[in-house]
Formats: C-alpha cells, structure tokens, sequence
C-alpha cells in the first residue's frame, strides 16, 4: 500500500483502505484505514486524505479495543433508541380484504366497516414496540 515519509520524519504505511466515509468538493476523502504510523503498530486511523494519499488532515487514530469500544457504543445507542420509540397514534386502518369479506358475505357493510376499524383499534393500542 502507501508509504511516504515527509519533511518531519513522519512515515506512514496504510496496510488496508477499510473505506471512504464522505467525499468533499476538493476531491479529498474522509476514509478509515489500517495505518502503520512511524513503523507501530497498525491503528484503525479516520481523516482526509488528498486523491493521492500524500497529503492529510489532523485526523484520530484508533487501537483496536478503542474501535471495539465505540462499536459497542453505537450499538447500545442504538438499541436505546429502538426501546424509547413510543407508540405512533394514529388512525385505525380497515383494510380492502376486510370491506370485501363483508361484501361477500351480504352483510351490512357500514356495520362491518365499524367492527374491523374497531378490530384494528384495539390491535394497534396492544402493539409493543
């Protein structure tokens, strides 16, 4: 992969390209990669980085239990905020195979209408999120 070393004795080997998180105007990437910094250890490492991966912004390296840690994070937010969603109130829905049923079956269709809407009240008001 990569390697260069710049006026200050900064070398840099990127041992793998994860990938690139957005694209700016310029042309420069914000990736994550596996980076060897001064012949280290390889480091998850996040920054911009010209087209030609010379040049680069101040950016943040990571060890691996670093990046474990922030995954695990991200992924316990997540599961918070799916456990905090409340119920949506909404209108109850009569569905066509509902309207259709009562048509078939010669009954009064206002009447069956109700009872389904009621039906489906009922089930979204016992739905658990």
């Amino acid at each position: 992969m990569a390697e260069y070393t710049d006026d200050r004795d900064v070398t840099f080997e990127i041992i793998e390209e994860i990938g690139i998180i957005s694209t700016l105007d310029t042309g420069w990437t914000k990736e994550i990669n596996l980076v060897r910094w001064n012949g280290g250890v390889a480091k998850y490492d996040i920054r911009d980085w010209d087209p030609q991966h010379m040049r680069m912004s101040k950016g943040i390296t990571l060890k691996e239990e670093e990046m474990r840690r922030i995954l695990d994070l991200m992924r316990r937010r997540r599961a918070g905020a799916r456990s905090r969603r409340r119920p949506v109130e909404s209108e109850p829905v009569v569905t066509a195979k509902a309207v259709s049923e009562a048509l078939e079956s010669g009954a009064d269709v206002a009447e069956s209408v109700s009872a389904a809407s009621d039906a489906a009240e009922t089930e979204s008001s016992e739905a658990t999120f």
